[in-house]
């Protein structure tokens, strides 16, 4: 063989390998790209389901606060009228005429004390109310 053939025969087997390093390299960056990819797309879809549910409790949220709004406006509607029926009612005349007695029982004995309008309405309050709202229908 002559040198000429030999060194033809070296360029060829260089090449060969050139070519099938650059295959292996292109065939390993092609595997990382499509790894890379995946990953990507998972992560994009962890993200957005995360993101989707913090939607979802926000909006749960938000309606809970608007319910107990609407709920807390309503209650103090209610304790207006209430107090505006109980204000009316002891501006009757046959209720002025009325003093109504507290019995107070303690180791000294029993005492009867009588009850101004803003006590009676505090001690009494909630059971009225339960009246009141009964009566009415509310």
């Amino acid at each position: 063989m002559s040198l000429e053939k030999i060194l033809e025969k070296i360029d060829l087997e260089a090449q060969q390998e050139a070519t099938a390093i650059l295959e292996e390299t292109r065939k390993k960056a092609e595997a990382i790209k499509e790894e890379a990819e995946e990953r990507a797309q998972e992560q994009a879809e962890a993200i957005l389901k995360q993101a989707t549910i913090e939607a979802e409790l926000e909006a749960k949220r938000i309606l809970t606060e608007a319910q107990l709004k609407k709920k807390m406006e309503l209650l103090r509607t209610k304790r207006q009228l209430i107090e505006q029926v109980l204000k009316a009612a002891w501006q009757r005349e046959e209720l002025k005429k009325i003093r109504l007695k507290k019995e107070i029982i303690s180791r000294q004995g029993v005492k009867e004390e009588t009850l101004p309008y803003d006590r009676l309405v505090n001690e009494l309050g909630q059971e009225i109310e339960n009246d009141i709202l009964d009566w009415l229908k509310i």
